[in-house]
């Protein structure tokens, strides 16, 4: 079959699943194109280089063995995780960072038409997995700067919590996660992506809660995100249940290696950790003196809203990519008054902070 013009028509198209002809896909953060000089400010990743100790696990993976396959079940990975977190290898499930394990999740609690919830905002990429496997979605409105946030009473089989939040940084305190669990008897998924960058986390609350599931990335405060790798962490029995649903060979060889030398050299992980929080202290309240509201951030981004008087959000980011600098701007109601900005290091907050005031008049 043929168009008019002579093309060949696509008769393939209504043969893909409705619910993914249906969905939006994510849209990750803006990339700078070739030879494009920018601050990138807009995807949360660690503006320090990765362990030196991870960097050489790395160049000796790269080795005539990466003809055979890695270890399906990433045994050297799970054992250095399990030692740092004070669990057992048991509970660790690893994966191509914690996209593919938040899709894990949902391939092992939610069936076609079950219930997941989440407050709104969250991580964008809920919505796309909930989509793709035609489940229903409950989100409850998240205020800006939640102190006191009463705990949600909601009906669905799981419920995606990301603690700090993304875009706005918050943190919820353990005991409000308890309560969550105590209140919700569904799955509580603790999607930890900047956990390392906050005061708190929900680590202590897995040996006495196995509805709990914990997910992490060494993609930020590990500096890996080009390779991709996460952790989720539960109950025993529930991580036998997860791994039954994982891909067969999820993390190669050379991501494996490098991620368990990140892993045991936690001297450097503390320092640009620490690096990091002093930067977004001194940088929040920088943003504060120009105008901005910023609710306090314990990740490794803050939010900050612009203040009256101000140039729109839109304004203040198209200004900022012109001057060389990406952030997040999320074009939607709720978020379009503000934008997301990545801790880079102290010398690229001071440049952003003199381009925001000159676009500010500050």
């Amino acid at each position: 079959m043929s168009t008019s013009a002579g093309t060949p028509s696509n008769d393939a198209l209504p043969l893909v699943r409705g619910a993914v002809r249906a969905m939006t896909a994510y849209v990750p953060g803006l990339q700078p194109g070739p030879g494009q000089r920018l601050v990138k400010l807009n995807t949360n990743e660690n503006p320090y280089p990765p362990s030196p100790k991870a960097l050489k696990a790395l160049r000796a993976a790269a080795n005539p063995r990466l003809r055979l396959y890695p270890d399906p079940a990433c045994r050297l990975l799970r054992e250095q995780a399990a030692a740092v977190y004070g669990l057992e290898p048991s509970q660790v499930v690893p994966g191509n960072g914690s996209d593919e394990l938040l899709a894990i999740v949902m391939r092992t609690f939610v069936d076609e038409g079950g219930t997941v919830a989440w407050f709104q905002p969250s991580y964008s990429l809920y919505p796309v997995l909930a989509a793709a496997s035609r489940a229903r979605v409950v989100e409850v409105p998240l205020p800006r700067g939640a102190a006191g946030l009463p705990v949600p009473r909601v009906q669905a089989g799981v419920f995606f919590l990301t603690s700090p939040n993304a875009p706005y940084g918050t943190a919820f305190p353990t005991s409000w996660i308890e309560s969550l669990l105590e209140a919700f008897s569904g799955i509580v998924v603790a999607d930890e992506a900047y956990a390392d960058f906050a005061d708190e986390t929900s680590l202590p609350l897995l040996a006495r809660h196995p509805r709990l599931v914990i997910v992490r990335t060494l993609s930020k405060s590990h500096s890996l995100a080009g390779l991709r790798v996460g952790m989720i962490f539960a109950h025993p029995e529930v991580a036998a249940e997860m791994a039954k649903v994982k891909d067969s060979y999820n993390l190669d060889r050379p991501a494996q290696a490098a991620a368990a030398a990140a892993l045991a050299d936690q001297a450097h992980f503390r320092r640009n950790r620490d690096r990091i929080r002093a930067t977004r202290a001194r940088f929040s309240a920088r943003l504060a003196g120009l105008g901005f509201s910023v609710p306090p951030s314990q990740a490794n981004f803050v939010f900050a809203a612009v203040g009256p008087g101000m140039p729109a959000a839109r304004e203040l980011y198209a200004g900022l990519r012109e001057r060389g600098f990406l952030v997040r701007f999320f074009d939607r109601p709720g978020l379009d008054d503000g934008m997301r900005i990545s801790i880079g290091t102290d010398a690229e907050m001071d440049a952003l902070v003199r381009a925001i005031g000159g676009l500010v008049g500050r």
